[in-house]
């Protein structure tokens, strides 16, 4: 009779232990399929751009052509130009979806740890949330000073 209320604690223990992880993994799931239909999908958007742009270079057959092609490519690559600012702005929202739904998720799991394992699982979670949130936000933030550093070099 003690071993199995011992071996039903553990069991309950070990279940509250892993269903923060559970959480965390769908989470991080849910996001990596977000993010890459939306990125599948932004390829598919600039390939049919590109082979719309090599139809148009063939039909060219003289001068006023010619012209009105290269006209053309100039508001193609404007166009092209804000739609990857679009996406770029689109994942960096995903991107902080994401950081918002793991600082939940830490903080839910800190509260848990606290209430199971007597303050425990707090400290260490304090830190977890915010080496995450420092992670997820950094590179946000640092792409665009890539880019126009490589702007200003090129």
């Amino acid at each position: 009779m003690q071993q199995d209320q011992m071996f039903n604690a553990f069991t309950e223990q070990a279940r509250s232990f892993y269903q923060p992880m559970r959480k965390f993994n769908a989470l991080m799931l849910d996001q990596m399929s977000k993010v890459a239909e939306y990125q599948m999908d932004a390829a598919k958007r600039y390939t049919e751009t590109g082979i719309e742009r090599a139809r148009a270079a063939t039909e060219v057959k003289d001068a006023e052509g010619l012209g009105e092609f290269s006209n053309r490519q100039l508001e193609t690559v404007t166009e092209l130009s804000q739609q990857m600012m679009d996406d770029s702005m689109k994942l960096a929202e995903m991107g902080n979806e994401m950081r918002t739904q793991l600082e939940h998720a830490y903080s839910d799991a800190g509260k848990q740890g606290a209430g199971s394992f007597g303050g425990a699982g707090n400290s260490g979670t304090g830190k977890s949330a915010s080496a995450g949130s420092a992670a997820t936000s950094a590179p946000a933030s640092s792409k665009p000073a890539s880019a126009s550093s490589r702007a200003k070099q090129g």
